[in-house]
C-alpha cells in the first residue's frame, strides 16, 4: 500500500558531519529558513532517510545499497603517522578500504598515496584544504586543485568527494559540476577519542549493512582496525571500499 503525505522532511541519521545536522544546514541554506512543504512518497517498508534526501536535492550519499558490506572510509589530511600500520593490517586481513585525502597531503605524501593505490585501495578527495569552506566557484577550484595533486601523486582519477564539515549544499553543486560522487558517512567512529576498545565497540554496536564508517588514521585507530574487521566478519559483514558499497551510485 502506498501513501502520500505532506510534511516537513526530517532525517533520523545521526548529527555531526553526517545525517540530520548536515541536511538541515543545507535545507536552510537553500530555502532561507522558510517552511518547506513537499509531497513525500512513503512505502510500507521504511525508506532510507539518506535516499529520501538524495532524491530531494541530489545531496551526498550517506550509505549504500550492499547486501553484505560496510565501507571503511579513512579521512586523511593530518596525523598520518599510523598509516604504515593501517595498511599492514588491511593487507593482513585481505581488506580493501577507501582513503579520502586532501590535496595538500597528497603532495606531501606522494609515495604513500601511490602505495595506497597500488595495494588496491580506493582514493577519494576531501578538497585541497578541508578546513576551507567557500562559495561555489571557490569550492570547485579547491576540489579541482586536489584532483590534480592526487592524479600527479598516484595516477588515479578519483570519482569520490568527501565534503567533511563543508557546506553540504555548495559541495553537492560543486561535485555535480565536476562529475564526482559526493559522499559523507553513516557513522563517525571518532578515532581521535577513546581507546582501541572504545573504537571497536562503536563500530560493532548494531552495524547496519551498507553503512559508510568514517575513521581517522590515529594510533588508536590502527590498534583497533584488526579487531573491527574481525568483529564485522563474525557478524557476516564484509569490510570494503565505499565504491563497493555504493555500487551503481558511483
Amino acid at each position: 500500500m502506498h501513501i502520500w503525505r505532506r510534511g516537513i522532511i526530517k532525517s533520523s541519521i545521526p548529527c555531526g558531519l553526517n545525517g540530520e545536522g548536515a541536511y538541515e544546514a543545507a535545507r536552510k541554506e537553500r530555502l532561507g529558513n522558510k517552511s518547506f512543504l513537499i509531497s513525500l512518497y512513503l512505502v510500507t517498508s521504511r525508506q532510507d532517510a539518506a535516499q529520501v534526501m538524495a532524491s530531494l536535492y541530489a545531496g551526498p550519499a550517506y550509505r549504500g545499497r550492499s547486501d553484505d558490506k560496510i565501507a571503511l572510509e579513512f579521512a586523511v589530511s593530518w596525523n598520518a603517522a599510523a598509516m604504515e600500520d593501517i595498511l599492514a593490517t588491511l593487507k593482513d586481513k585481505n581488506t580493501r578500504a577507501t582513503f579520502v585525502v586532501s590535496g595538500k597531503w597528497a603532495r606531501e605524501n606522494a609515495d604513500m598515496l601511490k602505495r595506497i593505490a597500488d595495494e588496491g585501495h580506493e582514493i577519494g578527495t576531501m578538497g585541497d584544504d578541508p578546513s576551507f569552506d567557500g562559495n561555489l566557484s571557490e569550492t570547485k577550484a579547491d576540489i579541482q586543485k586536489s584532483l590534480e595533486s592526487i592524479k600527479a601523486a598516484s595516477g588515479v582519477d578519483t570519482v569520490l568527494y568527501y565534503s567533511g564539515s563543508r557546506s553540504v549544499a555548495v559541495s553537492a553543486r560543486a561535485s555535480r559540476a565536476l562529475g564526482l560522487t559526493h559522499v559523507l558517512s553513516t557513522i563517525d567512529l571518532r578515532c581521535g577519542y577513546g581507546s582501541k576498545d572504545d573504537i571497536i565497540k562503536r563500530g560493532l554496536n548494531e552495524p547496519i549493512i551498507g553503512s559508510i564508517i568514517l575513521l581517522q588514521p590515529t594510533r588508536a585507530c590502527a590498534d583497533a582496525l584488526g579487531g573491527l574487521i574481525d568483529g564485522l566478519n563474525a557478524k557476516g559483514i564484509i569490510a570494503a571500499r565505499v565504491g563497493d558499497v555504493l555500487g551503481g551510485m558511483v
